[in-house]
């Protein structure tokens, strides 16, 4: 059988379970299934007490099993009753507006007095995790009013295990939210808070998959690849054993994309495909359109532009990020690339020319730079050469201004030079271009000429 869901759980310890099905679950629990016996422990907490312990004549405990199974029957039933009222009282909470969220204050929302204990915690974690790619600011309000939340709950009526799992969950959010709002140092203190307390907890192997999965998203913003492709080859197998496939393969997919930050597409490409093929895409439609669009990248990136086209033609990408400007000029950049590669060099220069304008207008230097490069390399494909030099003078400013890293600025400085002297070739914008996408990823590099 699979791994056994709280209901589950909570009708075996209850004795509302068929025989046959009650021996199933021993013979799954006797397998040494540590995800379910964490389960069961956790619930247990709350069922059983030491009172149960009883002291004969001669000073010897022997455990009173009828009078504690009794209770426990009783209590179960009461517990999965309150369980699955609180379940639908949170399914409704998230169904009508999110509350405002103001900093050093808990949030009040008017379903949330129908809310109580875990399941006001839960209501924030996911309504904070809803805002992750709308507004960030928002997304840590909710995941520091859920932390607040937690740090309330009775470890009397939980269980002590059960109270340091949510509380280690809230934690690892918070930390989150703080790597999505850049404040790095925070968030690596926050996350190995959430650590320790997962320590005190139940060894839920999901939240273990979880903190890694979110240690890995901050190692690759702080540029340390290595370190979380390691992570994330860790979320995936946890994932995988616990028995949810779809967050295995989201890992699989994060990692398949920053395989090639580190300049591997190749490898990059196969992950991505495996991780594609096994996720859930209703469950997260955002992943399956960023895993897609990555996978454009990458083939591109390795010179299979008719896969690229057609994956761009089918995938639907346009309608998914039709509420994220920013992704869709993304992909806007993305299909310059591949008509510039299928030699569609009139429309592929119409598209980089929008695409640069719009990134100048937004003030993003660094991605204006280099559409530009690629915008060259087209125009230098096409005879204008006094076009290219132009733009060769034009990135050498905004990135002087911006005062990039001083390979950067040596690598556009060779390429000015080399307009200068009328000896660019599109072999050497696409180098500058590649080293300073690799750059971006890895700042020990260094520009070899």
């Amino acid at each position: 059988m699979t791994h056994l869901d709280e209901s589950e759980v909570e009708r075996f310890l209850g004795g509302d379970l068929p025989p046959d099905e009650q021996r199933k679950v021993v013979r799954h629990l006797l397998k040494d299934c540590e995800p379910c016996r964490a389960k069961l422990a956790s619930l247990s907490e709350v069922l059983f007490r030491a009172e149960d312990l009883k002291e004969d004549a001669r000073g010897i405990q022997s455990f009173s099993y009828d009078a504690a199974l009794a209770r426990a029957a009783n209590r179960a039933h009461l517990y999965q009753a309150r369980h699955r009222k609180e379940r639908e009282l949170l399914e409704q909470a998230l169904d009508t507006a999110p509350p405002d969220a103001k900093e050093g204050e808990e949030v009040y929302w008017r379903p949330f007095e129908a809310l109580r204990g875990w399941s006001r915690v839960e209501a924030l974690l996911r309504l904070s995790f809803e805002e992750r790619y709308r507004d960030p600011r928002r997304m840590l309000l909710l995941a520091l009013a859920a932390r607040l939340a937690a740090e309330k709950l009775s470890p009397a009526e939980l269980g002590p295990g059960l109270v340091a799992d949510f509380q280690a969950r809230a934690w690892a959010e918070v930390g989150n939210a703080y790597r999505v709002n850049e404040q790095f140092d925070f968030a690596e203190a926050t996350l190995a808070h959430a650590e320790s307390l997962f320590e005190e907890g139940t060894g839920d192997i999901l939240l273990l998959a979880r903190l890694a999965d979110i240690k890995a998203s901050l190692r690759i913003d702080q540029r340390r690849l290595d370190e979380a492709i390691d992570l994330l080859e860790v979320a995936y197998d946890l994932y995988y054993w616990a028995g949810d496939l779809h967050l295995a393969n989201r890992a699989r997919i994060k990692r398949g994309i920053t395989t090639h930050y580190t300049g591997d597409p190749q490898e990059a490409i196969s992950l991505l495909r495996q991780g594609l093929k096994l996720i859930d895409s209703t469950r997260d439609p955002q992943l399956a359109a960023t895993g897609c669009q990555s996978l454009i990248h990458a083939l591109a990136d390795c010179g299979d532009f008719q896969e690229a086209g057609r994956l761009l033609l089918s995938a639907g990408l346009r309608q998914a990020f039709v509420e994220d400007p920013l992704n869709l000029l993304k992909l806007r950049w993305m299909e310059g690339k591949v008509l510039a590669g299928l030699g569609k060099l009139g429309r592929a220069e119409r598209t980089f020319e929008q695409v640069r304008e719009e990134f100048l207008l937004r003030e993003r230097e660094y991605d204006t730079a280099l559409v530009g490069l690629e915008l060259a390399a087209v125009w230098l494909r096409q005879g204008k050469t006094a076009q290219v030099r132009g733009l060769a003078e034009e990135t050498y400013e905004i990135l002087r201004d911006l005062g990039v890293h001083q390979e950067a600025f040596r690598a556009v400085l060779f390429l000015r030079e080399a307009c200068r002297r009328q000896a660019v070739t599109v072999s050497l914008l696409r180098k500058v271009h590649g080293f300073l996408v690799r750059l971006e990823w890895n700042p020990q590099l260094r520009f070899e000429p």
